[in-house]
């Protein structure tokens, strides 16, 4: 395991998520004083997260075609950054909505070739724990943005301010890449790019897709406590905090036990449960369990799609999942909007057994 660069782009991913996560804890807050609906908010959530994955099926394939990975990467953070300086100049919803869009499609051209480079770096015995490495540090940018703009919020700064000083760790995001470019000296083997035609490829994917479609958004959590601003950026980030452990456990245990795939889809069905019981207390305790699944996709999903293929397996896999949060993240803000807590319950328990069923069909 190559842990001088898996820690170095780690240290990327902190700075770039620094930036990111700043500008995610404040945005439905502030299409909310823009005038969104929650169903708008899940739209651009969902939407979001749905093109920052389903670009992938194309980011992917590209990647391991051309075989060079890192100009990808280098070029998603550099747009990441452009995007989010967009954000200070937006002045209605449509237009927040458009650079949050640009924002993760930055994701999609980056995500794939970079996680290509950590599977590498990390060898076919360490492959878990890379991704868990990788992930907590990218949690722990996650965490100082988001306490970034909760204490912005709390002392009445503007969403545009917080948008205007997280560009600063998104510079410094493309300057510790070029050094990790630098001293990594690593270059991923290049692979034929024919895995969306595997069969075992397409059916982790579906479990996936069916996990995105169980998971209530984190947005939707925060939507319920948005008259409050400071406090639904706090949920946001307890969810954050909770990721940093949760990240390395769940590497270290599918290093080391093919039923980490199985976690994810339990504890799916428990945050909508939570979700739908709605009081205050209950809705920090779902942020715990979002964090699970979260960080299920980030590093348990990510290292068996890397032992699958290569960056286009990791693109298919990934694009089944924005899916499926694309089509939840519609339903859930629709049934929150019209005050239908069954329903969503339903979707959110079903579409999560049925993964779960699947998963262990096929790893047991």
């Amino acid at each position: 395991m190559n842990l001088r660069l898996i820690l170095i782009l780690g240290l990327v991913s902190l700075l770039a998520d620094w930036l990111y996560e700043s500008v995610r804890a404040v945005v439905p807050q502030y299409l909310y004083y823009l005038g969104a609906s929650a169903v708008f908010v899940g739209f651009v959530f969902g939407l979001g997260d749905a093109l920052g994955y389903a670009a992938r099926f194309i980011t992917g394939p590209l990647a391991d075609k051309r075989g060079g990975y890192w100009l990808e990467t280098f070029l998603g953070y550099a747009l990441q950054v452009a995007a989010v300086a967009g954000l200070v100049f937006a002045r209605d919803m449509w237009q927040v909505a458009g650079l949050i869009f640009l924002e993760r499609f930055s994701k999609a051209l980056r995500t794939p070739a970079r996680d290509a480079i950590i599977s590498a770096a990390g060898g076919a015995e360490a492959r878990g724990r890379a991704f868990g490495i990788h992930a907590s540090l990218d949690q722990i940018g996650a965490i100082i943005g988001v306490a970034m703009a909760t204490a912005m919020l709390y002392y009445k700064f503007t969403p545009r301010d917080v948008f205007l000083i997280s560009l600063a760790p998104g510079v410094a995001a493309l300057f510790t890449l070029y050094v990790a470019y630098r001293v990594g000296k690593l270059k991923p083997e290049k692979r034929k790019s024919t895995i969306l035609m595997d069969l075992t490829v397409f059916k982790f994917g579906v479990t996936q897709f069916l996990l995105g479609l169980s998971l209530i958004h984190i947005s939707l959590f925060m939507y319920k406590l948005a008259e409050v601003a400071w406090m639904a950026s706090l949920l946001y980030l307890v969810a954050m905090v909770s990721e940093v452990p949760v990240s390395l456990l769940l590497g270290h245990f599918y290093d080391k036990n093919a039923k980490a795939l199985l976690v994810a889809p339990l504890f799916s069905i428990l945050l909508a449960a939570i979700f739908v019981a709605g009081n205050i207390p209950a809705l920090f305790l779902g942020a715990v369990l979002y964090s699970v699944v979260t960080s299920y996709a980030d590093v348990v999903a990510k290292a068996h799609a890397a032992r699958l293929g290569g960056a286009t397996s990791l693109g298919v896999i990934n694009a089944m999942w924005g899916f499926g949060l694309l089509v939840g993240g519609i339903l859930y803000g629709y049934f929150f909007d019209i005050g239908a807590s069954i329903p969503i319950f339903i979707l959110a328990t079903a579409s999560a057994f049925i993964s779960l069923v699947l998963l262990w069909r096929e790893n047991t």
